[in-house]
């Protein structure tokens, strides 16, 4: 019986592949260096809302908390900051802005991609010009406008601004997903008496939907951190989101930081739950629109 095994041969790396290895490795390192850094912050803001107001300010500063203090977060919940109501504040007007935006998008983009005129290139031009706009130089004409409406300190003023925002930014990147669409699957869609808008919601949508989630999940996160329209267009606390009551804890002669810390962390706690669950379609969606224009 033959019990010889079979060496393995390791054929050596050349230089060129060690070279291209070492460089795989730096850029994995850099990358993870500048991850770090982008985060620093986000990891201070938590940290900070479990420490106390003495660790707080210790020096040299602890980066890690050597006790966890839940204080802050049972003051943000108490009735004094309002949090509750703000953070149902803001889950109305970023659930309202998203279908808002979404309705309005869905036959825009479709129109800017399948009647392309002279109007239409227009339009996507001042799209474009309308999003490099400052939020505050637009606010302004928006006080005026819906104070002659009798609309300022309600949703509907702050949701219609945030709209300003999205819309454009959702045309945009819906666009490319319609002008790639096969053209002859709508006419094989009209042959079977389909109309314009049945076949833009029972045959495009479904296959473009990676997009269509990008964008709702986009236009939602967006309007849930807007701060300069919900502070301008409310003056009253019953309609203010969460962004407009963390500016609240920011006091005239003093800043608790450990509350604020915390309610920073109450706002983006559904940001970090939002992407995680859909980053697949959001990364779909960014991907396939930047391919497809």
């Amino acid at each position: 019986m033959m019990t010889a095994s079979r060496s393995r041969t390791v054929i050596p790396e050349s230089a060129g592949e060690k070279r291209r290895r070492r460089l795989a490795w730096g850029k994995s390192a850099l990358a993870w260096l500048i991850a770090v850094i982008y985060l620093f912050p986000v990891y201070w803001m938590v940290t900070t809302s479990v420490k106390n107001k003495a660790e707080t300010f210790a020096q040299p500063p602890h980066l890690i908390p050597q006790a966890l203090h839940w204080d802050s977060y049972r003051a943000a919940f108490s009735d004094e900051y309002g949090v509750w109501l703000a953070l149902g504040n803001s889950f109305i007007i970023a659930t309202g802005t998203l279908v808002l935006t979404l309705l309005i998008a869905v036959p825009a983009s479709y129109a800017v991609a399948r009647y392309r005129t002279g109007i239409s290139t227009s339009m996507m031009v001042l799209l474009t010009v309308v999003q490099l706009l400052p939020a505050i130089a637009v606010s302004i004409p928006m006080f005026v406008m819906f104070r002659q409406m009798g609309l300022i300190n309600t949703y509907a003023s702050i949701i219609i601004a945030d709209v300003s925002v999205t819309l454009p930014f959702a045309v945009i990147l819906l666009r490319p997903y319609f002008k790639q669409f096969p053209y002859e699957v709508e006419e094989a869609a009209k042959l079977d008496g389909l109309g314009v808008l049945q076949t833009i919601v029972r045959i495009i949508i479904p296959t473009i939907r990676p997009g269509v989630v990008m964008i709702g999940s986009f236009s939602f996160l967006m309007a849930w951190g807007e701060f300069t329209f919900a502070l301008t267009l409310s003056t009253q606390q019953h309609v203010q989101p969460l962004t407009v009551a963390l500016n609240r804890l920011i006091g005239q002669y003093g800043t608790n930081w450990n509350d604020l810390m915390a309610v920073a962390t109450l706002i983006a706690l559904p940001v970090l739950i939002i992407f995680i669950a859909l980053q697949r379609y959001i990364v779909a969606g960014l991907a396939g629109g930047a391919t497809k224009g």
